[in-house]
């Protein structure tokens, strides 16, 4: 009896739910107070019950085979039991057979493991969803041990390796590593794991047929209850073709800069936002600023570094219309480096597909030089134009002289220098041939006349033009002439050599701003005649002696130089085959220096007036074709003088006419070389063509007459305007010789 209270105590004591049912009724016939509390009904409700009501109905079958089985009972499923509520929880029931009050029974023990299931069927969606997200994810997965242990890959990531799943797990993943990547992969891995933190690697693998692939993997690791960690998970993607374009897209932006650092303008690119974007090495330089800090500034730092509120202005409104999407250009003064520039500004939108403006290119082009070389060319077009219509006055003076000249020298021939009148025309011949230096010298200035070299004393050239040099220099300057090269004599053209005098001595008054010296000296050096050109002035720094005989370079102000008078002076001198020389200091002045071969062949003197030899006459038939009456009567006279049968003709046009009637009478034509209607070479032109050996002479006081063009044949001279009688006629008895012509 004691025992039967001890085990009844221990039956009702119980914290879990416990009770005895008749085997035979299924009725509870005992519940102790667990199962009262946990299961809501009252001790009597229970005794009025059987235990199927507490089943569910689906359940009645599987309970009545247990009851059958007999014997004790210990059920590792779960059983699902009713609560009075309606709820269901889950339980794991123990059972065994017991006789009560004289009948069978089994008295049940319960124990409620609703929490375990449910944790375990969350568990179980929880790892049906990860594998179902794995298995959908567009990279590769893997699970793992802290130790390496690969526990799942998905379906990608096997295809990724190229390796059946199966083998994948534990440690066979490891046989696709690239060796040279095995160690550093595994060490770095293996320590973050143990330390639970992210670990991000990229490594390659190599696939059976042998290639290889860049794989960019990730893991986390998955903390325990305690905070330690207990696995990893991790993605892999396959990175070979972003790896490639990403080298490609590296080697583009180093062509694109090499490129860009190439050009020869500053090029900024900014985006949408006004955020710099981008510039070349040009743009470093202008600014003075490196390209790191370039691109943390906006473009109102530059806005703002123009010359003045005029280019502000002009930029911002450049900035607002390129952002609309339509191209800027303009032209503006910026100040860089201390230095003023003109640029010329394109700004160039960026537009996507949809004409959105994504950004906008800046192209600075600095014209400074082409600017200046635009003005030097109008200031060339203008001293063109000065030379054209000095050249235009040469020709027309020459014609004027030619009449004077030639009717002095006939006066003083038929005079011979007798008497007061003679002295008189004497006079009046100098007096015409200063003249007709004057019109060379137009011609020198126009550029246009051509080279004629004469062997000269080269001091007597200096004295001829020392009335014009003093002339060009001002009051407060002094010139200082020591000539002492003697008899030396230079071949030369004389014009070209007061043109060199000319820019020379300029250029040396340029340098003495208020008063100086200029001293012109000459002597004989070895076999050479050096001509020096010596002043007081500023002197020249280094840099500019070495570029002194550049075209278009000047050291004066803008509208006073056009930087072609040393390149001209240089020009004539080696033409002469010379070379010229400068010694200058800044503030000691200048020397520059002529060195001109002296002349080794002689060359008759001037022909002094006189009248003609008997040499000079002859009777032949010329047919003069002269528009101007002045000229073609002298000429005709001085020919008829000498014996010659002479036609006349005021054109062209006539001429060819009164030729043609009467061409193998014609000994020889000369003729005007340029004239309205038909030159004088078309004239001559047509008659060869119906007479080849006829001989010719053409003179001219005009600029662009050209005497290589007809000269070269022998059958032909050619003579500039004004011509004195004894030249004209010495040189038509040596044509019409067949001798060689000697101007």
């Amino acid at each position: 009896m004691a025992e039967y209270e001890v085990c009844l105590d221990l039956f009702e004591k119980n914290p879990n739910p416990m009770w005895i049912y008749d085997s035979e009724t299924l009725r509870f016939v005992e519940v102790n107070q667990a199962a009262i509390d946990l299961y809501g009904w009252s001790r009597q409700e229970f005794l009025n019950m059987t235990i199927l009501d507490i089943r569910p109905e689906e359940d009645e079958e599987l309970v009545r085979a247990c009851i059958q089985r007999g014997g004790t009972q210990h059920n590792s499923q779960p059983w699902r039991h009713r609560h009075k509520d309606g709820s269901e929880h889950f339980v794991r029931v123990s059972s065994d057979p017991i006789e009560y009050a004289s009948r069978p029974a089994r008295v049940v023990a319960v124990n409620d493991i609703s929490d375990l299931v449910r944790a375990t069927e969350a568990l179980t969606q929880s790892e049906e969803m990860f594998r179902g997200l794995c298995a959908s994810s567009p990279a590769g997965v893997y699970k793992s041990r802290i130790d390496g242990y690969v526990l799942y890959v998905n379906p990608v990531l096997a295809n990724m390796w190229q390796m059946p799943e199966e083998e994948m797990l534990g440690h066979g993943w490891q046989r696709r590593v690239h060796p040279d990547d095995m160690e550093r992969l595994a060490q770095g891995w293996l320590r973050t794991n143990a330390a639970g933190d992210s670990y991000e690697h990229v490594f390659r693998i190599i696939l059976p047929a042998g290639e290889i692939r860049w794989i960019h993997g990730r893991s986390t690791a998955i903390r325990g209850t305690d905070g330690r960690p207990i696995a990893s998970v991790g993605t892999t993607d396959d990175i070979t073709e972003q790896r490639s374009a990403n080298d490609a897209l590296r080697m583009s932006e180093a062509e694109l800069r090499a490129l860009t650092d190439q050009l020869p303008v500053a090029l900024l690119y900014v985006d949408a936002q006004g955020k710099c974007r981008r510039a070349n090495r040009a743009f470093e330089d202008w600014f003075d600023i490196s390209r790191e800090e370039i691109l943390t500034l906006d473009f109102e730092f530059f806005v703002l570094r123009g010359d003045g509120k005029q280019y502000e202005a002009e930029v911002r409104r450049a900035w607002a219309l390129v952002l609309d999407g339509r191209p800027v250009r303009f032209e503006k003064t910026i100040v860089t480096q201390g230095r003023k520039r003109t640029i010329e500004a394109t700004y160039t939108p960026d537009l996507d597909a949809d004409r959105q403006v994504l950004g906008f290119i800046v192209l600075l082009h600095d014209i400074t030089d082409r600017r200046a070389l635009e003005d030097q060319f109008r200031h060339a077009q203008k001293m063109e134009a000065i030379g054209r219509l000095a050249g235009g006055i040469a020709h027309d003076f020459n014609n004027i002289l030619s009449v004077m000249n030639g009717y002095a020298r006939i006066i003083e021939q038929e005079l011979n220098g007798n008497g007061r009148l003679g002295h008189m025309s004497a006079e009046i011949h100098r007096a015409g041939e200063r003249a007709a230096r004057l019109t060379q010298q137009l011609l020198a200035f126009s550029r246009k006349q051509v080279s004629q070299p004469r062997i000269v004393p080269v001091d007597d050239l200096l004295r001829d033009d020392e009335t014009m040099l003093r002339r060009l220099v001002s009051d407060t300057i002094s010139l200082e002439m020591e000539l002492g090269a003697g008899e030396a004599r230079i071949e030369i053209d004389p014009h070209r050599f007061s043109q060199v005098l000319l820019n020379l001595v300029v250029n040396a008054k340029d340098a003495m701003t208020h008063s100086g010296t200029l001293t012109i000296r000459t002597l004989v050096h070895q076999r050479n005649v050096l001509v020096s050109v010596q002043d007081t002035g500023c002197g020249m720094p280094p840099q500019v002696r070495e570029k002194l005989f550049e075209p278009f370079f000047t050291t004066k102000e803008e509208g006073k130089g056009t930087g072609l008078g040393l390149a001209t002076v240089y020009g004539i001198v080696r033409e002469a085959g010379g070379s010229i020389s400068v010694e200058s200091a800044e503030g000691a002045g200048s020397t520059f220096t002529l060195s001109l071969p002296i002349a080794e062949k002689t060359q008759p003197a001037d022909i002094t007036p006189r009248k003609q030899d008997c040499s000079q006459c002859g009777n032949e038939t010329i047919l003069l074709i002269e528009d101007d009456s002045n000229i073609r009567y002298l000429l005709a006279h001085t020919l008829e003088s000498c014996g010659y049968r002479v036609v006349q003709a005021e054109n062209g046009i006539e001429g060819l006419d009164i030729a043609k009637n009467m061409l193998p009478a014609i000994d020889a034509v000369i003729s005007d070389a340029i004239m309205p209607k038909m030159s004088g070479q078309e004239v001559i032109a047509t008659l060869r063509r119906l007479r080849p050996e006829l001989k010719a002479m053409l003179v001219s006081g005009h600029i662009d007459a050209d005497p290589k063009d007809v000269t070269s044949d022998g059958r032909t001279l050619f003579l500039y305007k004004p011509v004195p009688p004894e030249i004209l006629t010495a040189e038509l008895r040596r044509l019409l010789d067949g001798t060689p012509a000697s101007v």
